[in-house]
């Protein structure tokens, strides 16, 4: 794909008025009758009763998909409700447009087709804030394999570290492979940020983030669609060069699996994080091992691996940044996660809920921060009960509600740049 298509914003303003214009005129074009062959009275009869089966099958499958079968694991909005009864009642007009009319109209519904997919694509994705690119929709995100300079830190505290000339202005970005040593568990590729005192010849050892998508996802979801790497630039700038270090393992396998962030049947993902992914980090980055510059972070299914992994070792997070995680792991009814991640216990599945995990411990050292969308009425409550039980275990804690959100990137972006900010401190970077 060309540098200049990969990069077209999909979410601007303009883009999303061109094709919905483009929608509107093509299906204003297929209600008027011209070109129509035969007896205008049945073929509007034929439209309207089209266009009605059209949108009653979208608003369908949204409901059943969403509603009934929770396939997505949050509330669907209102845009995307309203998307898909439009999507499909755009799609009948096309359809009815090539019943008995003229060569040149059929041109047109066939024209249609696509732009009616694209325009409700887009509508939905920018309601999540997902594919800010087209090259991303494609996988063509121009990151490549990680690039870094100095990765072998020296003795050098923070406080008593300074920017050297000709430090890089800004952090950068790059794909690792982090192998499943002793979890075996089959990975993705990671994504990893660099601050610029990472990237020069003798680096101090400096704090680091885990970042975990939400599911379906992948890791690269909280660059491009969380903004997280653009977060830890503007703190970096504030900061001589110095943020930490952020790594964004794959937790999950595959976009469609979900094994919760337990050892389980379906992978040993939490050995893969505490074991592998920690090892890693410390052999091969300039981190500081000590707990209270280590960070783990993430959205939704993430947020959720972040509260049973910043409670359930604390020895090794010291601070937690949940936005919009879940009361416990899930996949499927609480039956069916029982069966798939704990052997049909459910007294295993019990204990590794993060509810029953800060109520047997107290946590006087710990950072937790909560964050969700003021929209989100499925996640807000749960937050709300997450951030108390965290209060209660001795947790410092601090929540943020995103106005005008729900359980969308929006979100994710805000409260996790949110719940970073609020660590500077505790991370001792020094000021510029």
């Amino acid at each position: 794909m060309p540098t200049w298509l990969s990069s077209l914003p999909i979410q601007t303003d303009r883009t999303l008025a061109v094709v919905y214009a483009l929608a509107v005129l093509a299906l204003v074009v297929l209600v008027l009758p011209f070109g129509v062959v035969g007896r205008r009275g049945p073929w509007y009869a034929a439209l309207g009763g089209a266009t009605t089966l059209g949108g009653g099958i979208g608003l369908g499958l949204v409901w059943l998909l969403g509603d009934v079968q929770d396939l997505f694991g949050v509330q669907l909005s209102a845009v995307v409700h309203a998307a898909g009864a439009a999507l499909f009642a755009g799609l009948a007009i096309a359809v009815v447009g090539l019943v008995r009319t003229r060569w040149w109209r059929k041109a047109v519904a066939l024209v249609a087709v696509p732009v009616v997919v694209l325009a409700g694509g887009l509508m939905i994705n920018e309601d999540f804030a997902y594919y800010p690119t087209l090259g991303d929709v494609f996988g063509d995100t121009g990151v490549g394999a990680l690039v870094a300079g100095g990765l072998h830190a020296g003795d050098t505290s923070l406080s008593h570290w300074r920017a050297p000339a000709g430090m890089p202005a800004d952090g950068t970005v790059g794909t690792v492979t982090i192998p499943g040593t002793v979890s075996h568990f089959a990975a993705r590729q990671a994504w990893v940020w660099l601050p610029p005192a990472a990237l020069v010849k003798d680096p101090p050892r400096l704090p680091v983030v885990v970042g975990l998508s939400g599911q379906p996802g992948q890791p690269s979801d909280l660059f491009l669609a969380g903004h997280l790497d653009t977060a830890l630039d503007a703190i970096a700038r504030a900061h001589d060069g110095v943020a930490p270090i952020l790594v964004v393992p794959d937790q999950l396998g595959s976009p469609s699996s979900n094994p919760m962030c337990v050892d389980s049947r379906l992978g040993d993902v939490a050995t893969y994080l505490t074991v592998d992914v920690r090892h890693w980090i410390l052999t091969h980055e300039p981190v500081s091992a000590a707990r209270r510059s280590w960070t783990i972070a993430g959205f939704s299914e993430g947020g959720t691996c972040a509260i049973q992994l910043g409670a359930g070792f604390p020895a090794m997070f010291g601070s937690i940044v949940d936005v919009s995680g879940e009361l416990a792991p899930r996949n499927g009814t609480v039956a069916q996660t029982v069966a798939r991640g704990f052997h049909g216990s459910a007294r295993a599945y019990a204990e590794a809920s993060p509810l029953h995990v800060l109520a047997s411990r107290r946590y006087p050292a710990t950072r937790a921060l909560f964050a969700v969308g003021g929209d989100d009425a499925r996640y807000a409550p749960i937050t709300r009960a997450m951030a108390a039980a965290a209060r209660r275990a001795g947790m410092t804690v601090s929540t943020s509600v995103v106005p005008g959100t729900a359980h969308d990137w929006h979100t994710a972006s805000q409260g996790l740049g949110w719940g970073l900010r609020q660590l500077t401190a505790r991370w001792d970077l020094p000021a510029r």
